[in-house]
């Protein structure tokens, strides 16, 4: 992913979330701050892009796809982020004087965006969701990919390419023998569960709303990190079983 797809991954970004559970109960009044969920979304992507261990891609079109406009169109994106210290993770990890300098501003401007222009989020639900979505576990399978979010062009959704994102980053964390995780919706709990993820957690962000937190080991490792507790239930090893 280059700076010159933000505008395209922004624009998918809205779409994508704009019926997504929980960031409705995050941003209450999106519907009438249009506006300011894109400016608060676009900053973030901005932010991702730069972030040290982060992996940004995007899927594009191409001339045998059926609807082909004679111009490459980025129909997907995804960010994941390669956490741990070991050999591997270093090529993830590079940084530049222009990076750090442009995270150190973007914070800034993430904060003063935060705390007085976005009109669409709640912050107080906000700063309560921060609380309450911590998963104490992740340590315990670091080195991993974290898959941080994903979006697919609506008008090309039902067509494998959520599927395709998400097992660019299996095809990572295979090659460098790490586990994956991720948190997810009630929405795209299937599309995990059919490409292998399990779930280890879920935590009630309020009735009716749940953070679900899953786990990916490569076939080769399976075991590793993870131990069923029987009726289809797993957590990971070294943790207390819920």
């Amino acid at each position: 992913m280059t700076r010159d797809d933000l505008p395209t991954v922004g624009a998918i970004t809205y779409k994508t979330f704009a019926e997504d559970e929980l960031f409705a109960w995050l941003s209450p009044k999106q519907h009438l701050y249009p506006d300011d969920v894109r400016r608060s979304q676009l900053l973030r992507l901005r932010k991702r892009l730069v972030n040290v261990g982060s992996h940004g891609i995007v899927m594009v079109t191409e001339k045998t796809d059926s609807g082909w406009t004679g111009n490459a169109e980025v129909v997907g994106f995804a960010f994941s982020c390669r956490t741990g210290d070991d050999a591997a993770s270093h090529k993830w990890k590079t940084d530049s004087i222009a990076n750090k300098l442009e995270r150190y501003l973007l914070g800034w401007e993430l904060l003063y965006e935060s705390k007085v222009l976005n009109r669409a989020s709640d912050s107080k639900r906000m700063e309560a969701y921060a609380k309450i979505a911590q998963y104490d576990f992740y340590e315990k399978l670091d080195p991993r990919w974290h898959l941080a979010m994903f979006g697919v062009s609506p008008k090309h959704q039902r067509r494998g390419i959520g599927g395709m994102l998400v097992k660019h980053c299996q095809i990572l964390a295979k090659e460098e023998d790490v586990p994956i995780t991720l948190e997810s919706s009630v929405v795209g709990r299937h599309l995990y569960l059919k490409l292998g993820f399990k779930i280890v957690d879920e935590i009630e962000i309020v009735e009716g709303l749940d953070s679900i937190a899953m786990v990916w080991e490569p076939s080769h490792l399976e075991g590793k990190w993870l131990e069923d507790n029987g009726g289809g239930k797993t957590h990971v090893k070294g943790r207390f079983a819920k």
